[in-house]
């Protein structure tokens, strides 16, 4: 049984088992060293609750839906996580989703929330901050699994790479534990989506485009662990994000 599992995962997950040697994890487009896999097993879960909403053994729902499509997980030199997969859409801490005009899955706070200077704190708004999501909540088991095995957390940087683009970007969200791939509404942006169809006149999103729809996949995420900063204010996070995410890309780079 175990066997013919591990076979399902496999089939799930779009892979034929290639070698190490001949696999070739990241799109054409995208020039990554090919690293290491992170946790094969766990990366094969996503593609297994895609095919059967199922994760680790357990029944969640969406996958089915809006497929993960993860194709790699993997450990850079350097110490870099990516991972490919599709990008759905966070809007949590826009103005639009703190509005009482919110979808049902919206939230106004994010898990990153930045002091407002008189004590309290303020989300990081979607529509201003590109912004991905990690996956976090869930059973006890799961919670935590995906930093647990890669180090990133909230707060630290990185960039995502799609559609000839790359776009520095701050881990301010999480989301459930059987889903990965997610960005904010200002990172579909910066990748040349527009999801906002209407604005008051001060330029607050009221209003976004009803299906919102993912981007389906060969998405690249390239995310640097324990790198957050503690300084970040809703004044400096958008020049902290795309100082700090294009840093220690081009460190990475410069390293080879």
């Amino acid at each position: 049984m175990k066997r013919l599992y591990s076979a399902l995962a496999l089939i799930c997950a779009g892979m034929t088992a290639p070698s190490q040697a001949t696999q070739t994890p990241w799109p054409a487009d995208v020039a990554l060293p090919a690293g290491h896999p992170i946790d094969e097993a766990y990366r094969q879960e996503f593609g297994v609750c895609d095919h059967a909403d199922r994760f680790h053994g357990r029944a969640v729902h969406g996958c089915r839906d809006d497929p993960n499509a993860v194709t790699a997980l993997r450990r850079l030199p350097g110490g870099a996580v990516a991972y490919v997969a599709k990008l759905a859409v966070d809007l949590d801490g826009s103005p639009f989703a703190c509005s009482p005009d919110h979808g049902a899955m919206d939230q106004c706070p994010t898990s990153l929330m930045l002091p407002n200077g008189k004590g309290g704190e303020i989300p990081v708004d979607a529509d201003t901050i590109p912004y991905v999501v990690i996956p976090w909540e869930g059973p006890r088991a799961e919670q935590g699994r995906f930093t647990k095995l890669t180090g990133v957390g909230v707060g630290d940087f990185g960039v995502v790479i799609a559609r000839g683009r790359t776009i520095p970007v701050i881990v301010a969200d999480t989301g459930p534990y059987e889903k990965l791939g997610e960005g904010s509404l200002a990172l579909h942006r910066a990748l040349g989506r527009e999801l906002c169809v209407a604005r008051s006149g001060a330029g607050t999103c009221r209003r976004v485009i009803e299906r919102m729809e993912s981007i389906g996949g060969d998405v690249t995420t390239v995310l640097f662990p324990h790198t957050a900063r503690r300084d970040l204010t809703p004044a400096n996070i958008a020049q902290i994000v795309r100082e700090e995410g294009l840093r220690h890309w081009r460190a990475m780079q410069a390293k080879g």
